[in-house]
C-alpha cells in the first residue's frame, strides 16, 4: 500500500523549479530600477526648472543658487545615482541643470524650456543646454 506524498525527488525538482523562476525574475528587476531611478531624476530637474522659474525676478544666481528646495531636490537627485550640476550663464540670466541617468546617457533642462536626452555629458558651460 502506497502512502500519500510527495517523494524526496519531487521535492527537489519543485524546489530547483521555484529557484530557476525567482532568479528570472529578480534579473529583469536590474533595468526596471534604473528606469525608475531615470524618471525620478528626470522629474526632479523639471522641479528643479519649475522652482526657478517660479523664483525667477530677474537674476537666477540667487534663485539657483542656496536656494533650500533646490538644494532638496539636488540631493535627492544625487540619492538616486544622478549627481546634479547646475550651471549659470555669466550674466546670470539663463541657467542649465543637467545629471547623469543611472540607465545611462545624461538629461539636461534650462531656463530656456529644453529639456531632453543625451548620449554624452552635455556642454552647459553658456548655461543653456545644446
Amino acid at each position: 500500500m502506497k502512502k500519500g506524498g510527495f517523494t524526496l525527488v519531487e521535492m527537489l525538482v519543485v524546489i530547483a523549479i521555484v529557484g530557476i523562476l525567482s532568479a528570472a525574475v529578480l534579473a529583469s528587476l536590474g533595468p526596471a530600477r534604473n528606469r525608475a531611478k531615470d524618471a525620478r531624476i528626470i522629474s526632479g530637474l523639471g522641479q528643479l526648472r519649475s522652482i526657478a522659474e517660479i523664483l525667477y525676478d530677474g537674476d537666477y544666481a540667487a534663485v539657483v543658487i542656496g536656494q533650500a528646495d533646490i538644494a532638496k531636490i539636488a540631493a535627492d537627485i544625487t540619492n538616486n545615482q544622478g549627481g546634479v550640476t547646475i550651471t549659470l550663464s555669466a550674466n546670470t540670466l539663463t541657467f542649465a541643470a543637467e545629471s547623469s541617468l543611472a540607465g545611462g546617457g545624461f538629461y539636461c533642462v534650462d531656463s530656456a524650456g529644453t529639456a531632453k536626452n543625451y548620449t554624452v555629458n552635455p556642454d552647459t558651460s553658456a548655461g543653456l543646454c545644446p
